[in-house]
């Protein structure tokens, strides 16, 4: 048939890596076999990795509309308007799902976490009492009711529930609730039970977070490299008057350290009515980092490709970079200044830099201990970022190498700069954020002390969306102090950056 002849045309070209084509060849076989729909789901999955996200999820929804029976195709639809922070509408899919699947706790727990993430707190209770109704040992939803306990201030009843369940038969996902009874443990400042709980979770991740923590360690290891590789001659260049491009954009790179306050940072900045903010959209990584610096064959290689960059090709990685952006932006940026909020692109801060050398730079400081501890225990997805915190020391370790990586950037790149103390913006929240803006070059507006207004509706994707949904507070100041015990065996690597930022 026509339609094989084009899908297989299709596929070796999305292999190939040459996407337009691909998309090409696959709307030839959906004009050839309109009535197929797995051809059209195809052709949406290509559109989607173009990051033409709006047909994409057209087809996917057309999809999951013609199979009414289908109630997986319906979630898949709501993890996808997930994954571009659009938590309305996969709440919408996900109820369809529910309706076409009533009796599955899954869907059913799946739909209150995005509840509870839009604060809708009853709906989301409601809906884990469903699920645990339909399966009494659904580890998730007995991880969302505990949570639900702790956002409204139960803490004594989030405890005993998480600790009734893990009474009963262990399960390999155990980790869920012993994450989140180690959050509620450290509110009742029940100190070492709270840590207790987190190491326990950590080992019982061990074996899957290995493979992580390995592509951490290699990555790591490249920039590194990278820094070492390239010369104060190489930014000399790339920072001339000529090499300034002809348009400039209007853009901040927000990096740091995971939990060094840069949520909150990039939630006060982006409550500014001319200011619009990415929330880690991981375009710079797919598009930019991995093929440009992290799968050449060696870092001079990658330096060397970074060194050749002529005028044309530095434009079209502006234009690819921009498009990406405001496809997951769902907007035009149109003039206002574009703050790309990502902690993890402080090691790599010359990629960005190299394609716009007009950005200004900021990056959030907080005492390292305090980093520690909080990152430790987050919970968040395993990948080669989270994969460093199996332990104290290897958070501890990721931790020093993102401020060191800082520390010579600092020196070494000739762009605007500016260092924002979480101590210093909790402690004068007003004070702080007219410095922010000022080095920004906007003019003070009173929305940005009232950002937690809005957290909710803007979709924020971190795991710390609930910290950014109220006013600032001052409890995560010194927190290490609780554990000090814990952290002791980590000082000597922290010494450093604790001695150079002054909390020493």
């Amino acid at each position: 048939m026509q339609s094989i002849a084009h899908r297989d045309a299709a596929a070796r070209a999305f292999q190939a890596g040459d996407i337009i084509e691909a998309i090409a060849r696959m709307r030839d076989a959906v004009r050839s076999a309109p009535q197929d729909l797995p051809l059209a789901a195809t052709l949406g999955e290509y559109l989607w990795a173009n990051y033409e996200f709006e047909e994409a999820l057209r087809i996917f929804e057309i999809c999951a509309e013609a199979q009414v029976d289908n109630s997986l195709l319906c979630a898949q639809v709501a993890q996808k308007h997930f994954s571009l922070g659009r938590f309305e509408s996969a709440a919408l899919w996900l109820k369809k799902a529910v309706q076409r699947n009533p009796a599955d706790a899954a869907l059913k727990t799946m739909l209150g976490e995005i509840h509870e993430r839009c604060d809708r707190l009853d709906d989301a209770e409601q809906l884990a009492h469903e699920a645990l109704s339909l399966d009494p040992e659904n580890i998730k939803a007995s991880r969302l009711h505990a949570h639900i306990l702790r956002r409204r201030g139960d803490m004594t009843g989030a405890a005993k529930l998480l600790q009734d369940r893990l009474r009963r038969a262990s399960n390999p996902e155990d980790w869920r609730l012993r994450m989140e009874l180690a959050a509620v443990l450290d509110r009742l400042g029940e100190y070492d039970d709270a840590m207790r709980e987190m190491i326990l979770a950590k080992e019982q991740l061990r074996p899957l977070a290995a493979p992580h923590l390995k592509q951490a360690t290699a990555i790591r290891a490249r920039q590194l490299e990278v820094a070492h590789a390239l010369k104060p001659s190489d930014f000399a260049r790339w920072f001339t008057p000529e090499n300034q491009p002809a348009d400039p954009a209007r853009i901040a790179i927000l990096c740091g350290h995971p939990r060094s306050g840069t949520t909150l940072l990039e939630q006060i900045l982006a409550s500014h009515p001319q200011v619009v903010s990415t929330d880690e959209t991981g375009v710079w990584q797919k598009e930019f980092l991995d093929p440009l610096i992290r799968q050449p064959a060696s870092a001079a290689e990658a330096v060397s490709e970074l060194n050749s960059f002529d005028a044309e090709q530095i434009a079209a990685g502006r234009s690819s970079y921009l498009r990406c952006t405001e496809a997951h932006l769902a907007q035009a940026i149109n003039g206002r200044l574009l703050v790309e909020k990502d902690p993890s692109l402080t090691p790599d801060l010359p990629l960005p830099l190299r394609l716009f050398p007009e950005s200004k730079v900021i990056f959030p400081i907080r005492d390292p201990r305090d980093i520690c501890i909080s990152y430790f225990f987050t919970i968040v997805p395993l990948n080669s970022i989270s994969g460093h915190a199996l332990d104290l020391k290897s958070t501890a370790t990721f931790c020093a190498h993102s401020f060191e990586m800082w520390r010579h950037w600092r020196d070494a790149l000739p762009c605007p700069k500016l260092e924002a103390r979480y101590e210093q913006l909790v402690a004068d929240p007003p004070g702080e954020s007219r410095r922010l803006l000022d080095f920004l070059g906007l003019e003070w507006d009173e929305r940005v002390l009232r950002f937690y207004e809005k957290s909710f509706s803007k979709g924020v994707r971190t795991p710390t969306y609930a910290d950014v949904a109220q006013p600032i507070y001052k409890r995560a100041s010194g927190r290490w102090k609780n554990y000090e015990r814990h952290i002791e065996s980590c000082m000597e690597i922290l010494e450093p950056a604790l001695r150079e930022f002054g909390y020493a």
